[in-house]
């Protein structure tokens, strides 16, 4: 039976940093692109701009993303670095293509974001809630910002939050259940 050799301290020390080293490396590549990325979202809406352009384009966006993502899982920093800017001249075109089709951006004041898999645009203004709505493939999660401020209000556990926001100041709410909640007006059992 053979025996697996341990890595001495020093070894171990070496292989942390330059895990730690290559992950920092592809975090820094990765940055000008998640800009782009979030940038065009910003402008066209989430998962809109492929949508709005020919077909081979579209194919190639789709094939450009997914060579990215095996490059990012194989750790690979130069071809991730190679692989970032492919895509990222990808959006400049997926842009151009569909501004030179006559597609219209997003309006002004609206945000775009994914939550839980769910395309959603928050719209800051009530009177472009239409227009934001006639751009988007999921009208029905196209929200202004007084109808998120009225179901915080009304949801039961946002005093909850807010009382933790203010004791714990740069806090996010991350997640919440009913059921943590549900015990809470229960009468005292003494």
């Amino acid at each position: 039976m053979s025996q697996v050799k341990r890595l001495s301290t020093s070894d171990q020390a070496q292989l942390n940093n330059e895990t730690w080293t290559r992950g920092r490396d592809m975090a820094a590549t990765l940055a000008p692109l998640d800009k782009m990325a979030a940038d065009m979202e910003a402008k066209w809406g989430c998962n809109r701009l492929p949508r709005l352009v020919p077909f081979d384009l579209a194919h190639k966006f789709g094939s450009a993303a997914q060579k990215l993502d095996e490059a990012i899982r194989h750790g690979d920093v130069d071809t991730v670095l190679h692989r970032a800017q492919v895509l990222h001249r990808g959006w400049q075109a997926l842009d151009k293509a569909a501004t030179e089709a006559g597609h219209q951006p997003n309006p002004p004041n609206t945000w775009s974001t994914t939550w839980e898999g769910k395309p959603y645009t928050v719209v800051l203004d009530p009177a472009d809630h239409d227009a934001a709505a006639r751009h988007s493939k999921h009208p029905d999660t196209v929200v202004t910002l007084p109808e998120l401020l009225l179901a915080w209000s009304q949801w039961q556990p946002a005093a909850f939050a807010e009382a933790t926001k203010a004791a714990f100041p740069g806090a996010t709410v991350q997640r919440s259940s009913k059921s943590a909640f549900a015990d809470l007006d229960d009468d005292i059992p003494f």
